[in-house]
């Protein structure tokens, strides 16, 4: 099993799901989705039966079962840290002084296991190459203000659009997320095996959404470190156990790093 970091809690979950998972009951005006074989399960989908898919495995009843310890275990808290709000440094200000401004400067997570890149403007809207798009979950009413990008698998990436808000130098965050797939290969012609860990991705999405937290950006070196806390200030261990460097990408390189990342440990 691949080890927890903070780019995702979602790495420790992908062994708990090796199989089909069973959807509860749609709501009566949903779309009727009949989950398929395990060879092509969307094949014939359109996008809006897609994205029912994938909200009806990731609210199903036994995934949350599955997940839901997980969760708590890696949202144990830690001790207080007093001063925690005003421990890092101002990210917002830093890449907004650099050439470019905060749009023109991203973060890319040196995770080799799972690529992430961060847009802290929110104005990333990357045309890539070869890569089908397809919207999980619109984008939260009130604006976006950052997105992540981030590979689970190879040629296929989740990305996140979400609201934070400022408390010192700390990124709050709570609520729904938007979502949206960019795949090589369009996930109606991939079989379940190639789609578990996208839909495991936005299955803790979901969950985590139900939280509240904080990042706090601190340097380490030419790049940064994220520590994480809960809103009382009390630190979560287990997502800062593995941190990892955060670089500074220029956004002139973004699209083309996006289309020729691929996980550096595949899955045999």
């Amino acid at each position: 099993m691949r080890t927890v970091s903070w780019t995702t809690p979602t790495i420790a979950a992908l062994a708990l799901l090796t199989a089909p998972l069973a959807a509860k009951d749609p709501e009566p005006d949903a779309p009727v989705i009949e989950i398929g074989d395990d060879e092509r399960p969307l094949a014939g989908f359109d996008p809006q039966q897609v994205a029912a898919y994938f909200t009806l495995l990731a609210t199903s009843p036994e995934n949350d079962a599955q997940l839901a310890p997980m969760i708590e275990e890696v949202f144990e808290p830690g001790e207080p840290v007093p001063g925690w709000q005003e421990l890092g440094v101002d990210i917002l200000a830093e890449l907004g002084a650099r050439q470019g401004g905060l749009e023109g400067n991203l973060l890319r997570d040196e995770d080799k296991e799972v690529p992430t890149v961060t847009d802290l403007s929110g104005a990333a809207a990357p045309d890539l190459s070869g890569f089908s798009r397809l919207v999980l979950r619109a984008d939260p009413p009130g604006g976006v203000n950052e997105r992540s990008f981030t590979s689970f698998t190879p040629g296929m990436w989740l990305e996140i659009s979400a609201q934070r808000r400022l408390r010192g130098t700390a990124h709050c965050y709570t609520g729904l997320t938007g979502i949206t797939l960019h795949s090589r290969v369009p996930v109606t012609e991939q079989s379940m095996g190639e789609l578990v860990t996208t839909i495991v991705g936005v299955s803790l999405n979901d969950r985590v959404a139900s939280r509240e937290f904080c990042i706090v950006y601190e340097r380490a070196g030419e790049g940064y470190r994220k520590r994480s806390f809960l809103p009382d200030g009390r630190s979560l261990p287990a997502l800062d156990g593995m941190p990892t460097v955060l670089r500074i990408m220029p956004a002139s390189e973004f699209e083309s790093y996006i289309e020729t990342s691929v996980v550096a440990n595949e899955p045999e």
